[in-house]
């Protein structure tokens, strides 16, 4: 059994929602937090995901002399909220202790931080590392080159697909959203849960029933396949039922932990 502890390292402030669920919430602005999830077991820790400092964003995602462009969006400026490392600190972890990285796909605000962690192994998946950057539309969407020369210069690990961390942690293929996405799989004292790696909002696996009209889920409003994106979204909720954890959830904001420390 694992614990999952979502901590939320930054945010980016008054996105259009609408980027997240597609065709819906066109012109609603939301605040999308940037989260790391610490998954622990007996002896094992690992993150899904590392986030974005506004320091990283500023350095090496923001041009020099304007705010961000995304999609048609000027991007105001991500913000802080408590750097990774002194989230694992308050948990009595260091940098050295994450056995794991494991990196959802290579979206710039889910892997600017990897600095802190040298000693781990960084679990990508092959279709996702190479096909970044996935077209010339989404260029903005990805960090510079250098950042991903420096990922592989480390403990990178390429997986093809399904891969068993531990008992009860597996991840799985998730693409749609991007062409090599991955999602885990986490055994818990409160059930099964499923992070998954796509940038989407808990609305989006569980619309509500107006919505359900037409979409039994609501794919992300980025993706490589829309299609595609649909078709993962209903397998990981087949899988997760009511415990499906996406990447951008505002509600990571308000949880502390889901499950019960070993030996509890």
């Amino acid at each position: 059994m694992f614990t999952i502890e979502p901590m939320v390292v930054a945010y980016g402030p008054h996105r259009e929602k609408s980027r997240f669920t597609y065709m819906h919430n066109a012109g609603v602005a939301i605040d999308i937090p940037y989260v790391s999830w610490l998954v622990r077991g007996k002896d094992l820790n690992v993150l899904i995901d590392v986030g974005c400092s506004a320091r990283d964003y500023a350095e090496h995602i923001r041009p020099k002399d304007r705010q961000l462009v995304h999609v048609g969006q000027v991007f105001a400026d991500v913000v802080d909220v408590k750097p990774i490392t002194e989230h694992l600190r308050d948990r009595g972890l260091a940098p050295r202790d994450i056995d794991f990285v494991v990196l959802s796909h290579l979206d710039w605000d889910h892997c600017m931080t990897m600095d802190p962690f040298t000693e781990s192994t960084v679990y990508v998946q092959r279709r996702e590392w190479e096909t970044t950057p996935s077209h010339e539309m989404f260029a903005t969407s990805f960090a510079p080159k250098e950042h991903y020369d420096k990922i592989a210069e480390g403990n990178l690990e390429l997986l093809d697909g399904t891969h068993k961390i531990a008992e009860g942690l597996e991840l799985i293929l998730s693409p749609g959203h991007t062409f090599g996405g991955q999602s885990a799989i986490v055994k818990t004292s409160e059930g099964t849960f499923v992070i998954a790696g796509m940038c989407v909002l808990k609305e989006n696996f569980y619309p509500t029933e107006e919505q359900q009209e037409h979409f039994k889920v609501i794919p992300p409003g980025g993706h490589t396949d829309l299609f595609e994106s649909y078709e993962t979204m209903l397998k990981l909720k087949e899988i997760g039922g009511d415990n499906v954890l996406p990447l951008h959830m505002s509600e990571a904001w308000d949880i502390t932990r889901i499950g019960s420390p070993i030996g509890a």
